[in-house]
């Protein structure tokens, strides 16, 4: 009985915390009060018109001389709207070199709304790498009996309401090409990260990079060095040592990209193109899958586990076990990965920062250097994004170089409410997955079972009770998300872009499905950026070819803007 109270008074107030906190971002976006969806859809897109016109026409009014701080997607996008609108910038780089490797990132409507806004053109590129995960079934899933939870038809529908591209994926490293490739040569400094910075009395800022060299005379410093940032460690005199002010989020995440034959256990339900990403809830845990384009299937397992957690024989059968008894569509993820392929990692975030400013002078941040956010919402780069394009905008305005640490404060102010909604979303969401939902309740079958019920638990109660408000809930949540939209689309334009992802990765698909062969694996790692073959008869890895082999890269359908 106190167990039972006990979970009750938390599973009440983490649901009535989430309630509150959308509710909040509900007001924020101006969504609690619609006169008619007509007149709102309307007043966004002429608002959004109206935005992107004026961020369209804005360039410096004084050439800034400009340092980033960190080469990750947040400060690339930064280097090239601050470049594009013609700063001086230099981003300095802790990596010796620009490789092509890392795993696929989410951009949602929000983000791709933002990138138009920059640039049209850059819109264009990047649709000709999108896969579109929006326009298919995604959703939670119950774990054990492989039934459909809840699915988000927000995702979609929101999209169409604002008019406005569908989520979708990218790879990583096909993103960096494509911003550095439109950026002059020489913007990025490899093996040179910001260590530690100096503001001068005459306003400007020096850099000392890893190398113990000083570089002189800034205009402005952007920490965008991740959640282990030097910058903001020296602004706010935080330890500089890991973990230093970040925090453990009590999860860790197992994760690994495969290919799977299309008469596969896994695509029984649903074929490779009718779903985009599947939630798989369960007691104490969750199961992720995606479809991340060109045939490769990207899933993610999430445990409730003590930091540094990570000294086991085999990650596979650990896995196999963590999940015992659950639906085969996840042990068909996992009896078609290689042992050598599951990579590890803790996820660390931090509390929102409210109480201190990410600007102080000359300097400022963005990205993970300030939000970091659990990968739940896929939002993570999504706001960095989001930051560039605000930061972008209030340093155009600069006309004095004297106004610089007010543009910078202004842009924290625009900021902040936001992303901290956005932060404190996505950790609520792990939060609830994990703590709060189990295997669903099901009447039928405890009118068969009666008291031996298994699942006649409060978490199992609660996840019952509250499926029907889900819908409800994440129609807020994605409303929330998708109310930052500085640029207006076509939905003609957008339906066509659809069309020519799914048909140039029907085409890729088709190339990749040609290389599966019996007794093998074929998968995919992020790490070379290329495909390979695991035989499961002589363990022998054999390289298929780079991810550039099987690609068709016709141009995305014309432009994205009215």
């Amino acid at each position: 009985m106190e167990e039972t109270s006990k979970f009750l008074s938390v599973f009440t107030s983490k649901a009535i915390f989430l309630v509150l906190v959308l509710g909040f971002a509900q007001v924020f976006s101006f969504q609690l009060i619609r006169p008619s969806s007509v007149q709102v859809k309307s007043v966004l897109k002429l608002q959004s018109r109206y935005v992107s016109m004026c961020m369209s026409e804005k360039n410096a009014q004084i050439p800034l001389k400009v340092a980033i701080a960190g080469g990750g997607v947040g400060g690339v996008m930064l280097a090239y709207a601050l470049q594009k609108k013609g700063f001086d910038v230099t981003v300095f780089e802790k990596a010796s070199k620009f490789s092509r490797f890392g795993g696929p990132i989410q951009l949602a409507s929000n983000a791709l709304s933002c990138v138009n806004a920059l640039s049209p053109d850059l819109f264009e590129q990047i649709m000709a790498r999108f896969t579109f995960t929006g326009t298919r079934k995604c959703g939670i899933k119950d774990g054990i009996r492989n039934k459909w939870y809840s699915v988000f038809d927000a995702i979609k529908n929101l999209a169409q309401w604002y008019t406005l591209p569908y989520t979708g994926v990218i790879d990583r490293p096909d993103l960096q090409e494509i911003l550095l490739r439109n950026m002059k040569e020489g913007t990025i400094q490899n093996s040179m990260g910001i260590t530690s910075y100096v503001e001068n009395a005459d306003g400007t800022v020096d850099v000392t990079v890893a190398n113990g060299s000083v570089v002189k005379g800034f205009d402005v410093l952007v920490g965008a060095d991740g959640i282990w940032s030097a910058v903001r460690s020296q602004m706010w005199g935080e330890p500089s040592t890991k973990p230093g002010t970040c925090t453990y989020s009590g999860y860790t995440l197992f994760a690994a990209e495969m290919i799977m034959d299309p008469a596969d256990e896994f695509f029984k339900s649903e074929g490779y193109f009718d779903a985009g990403y599947k939630v798989y809830i369960g007691p104490g845990k969750y199961f992720v899958t995606s479809d991340v384009g060109s045939g490769r299937i990207q899933w993610y397992a999430f445990l409730a586990l003590p930091p540094d957690t990570k000294a086991r024989a085999s990650n596979l059968d650990f896995l196999k076990e963590q999940f015992a008894g659950w639906t085969n569509e996840i042990h068909a993820c996992l009896s078609n990965t290689p042992e050598g392929i599951i990579e590890q990692r803790d996820l660390y975030d931090r509390r929102p920062s409210v109480l201190k400013s990410w600007s102080k002078g000359a300097v400022t941040m963005l990205g993970d250097a300030v939000h970091p956010m659990m990968p739940n919402l896929g939002q993570g780069g999504c706001q960095a994004i989001e930051d560039a394009y605000v930061l972008t905008e209030q340093l155009c305005d600069v006309t004095d170089k004297a106004q610089i640490p007010s543009a910078l404060q202004e842009y924290y102010r625009q900021r902040i409410v936001r992303s901290a909604i956005v932060q404190g979303m996505s950790r609520l969401s792990s939060d609830i997955i994990i703590s709060a939902f189990s295997t669903p309740f099901n009447l039928v079958e405890f009118m068969e079972k009666g008291g031996s019920y298994e699942y006649l638990k409060p978490a199992s109660i609660a996840t019952w009770y509250l499926q029907p408000f889900l819908p409800l809930i994440f129609y807020a949540q994605f409303s929330y998300l998708y109310s930052f939209t500085p640029s207006p689309f076509d939905a003609d334009v957008i339906s066509k872009l659809v069309q020519a992802s799914l048909e140039r990765n029907k085409r890729e698909v088709a190339k990749v499905y040609d290389t599966l062969r019996e007794n093998s694996v074929t998968y995919f790692t992020a790490k070379t950026m290329s495909f390979m073959r695991f035989d499961k008869l002589t363990g022998e890895y054999l390289k298929i070819g780079d991810a550039g082999d099987f690609r068709d890269d016709k141009r995305a359908f014309g432009t994205a803007s009215e």
